[in-house]
């Protein structure tokens, strides 16, 4: 979802565009930010988030795809 955007994207939108709790999604996000794949930012009371590293990304979704295909 992020990596289809180059637009920032709200915790909150990701959040509910998934069906996931806040804390969930920002638990996963950080992750992803300690991973170096994500930066996260205030936007007043918001978290917004932002791809770093989108090749990177998109190489480890597709990875992650093959390996569940297989197992």
């Amino acid at each position: 979802m992020l990596m289809d955007t180059k637009k920032p994207l709200h915790i909150t939108a990701v959040a509910s565009n998934l069906k996931m709790d806040y804390g969930g999604v920002y638990r996963h996000v950080e992750v992803l930010r300690d991973a170096g794949l994500i930066q996260v930012y205030e936007v007043g009371r918001s978290r917004v988030l932002s791809p770093l590293n989108i090749e990177i990304a998109k190489d480890l979704i597709g990875k992650a795809k093959n390996f569940n295909r297989k197992h």
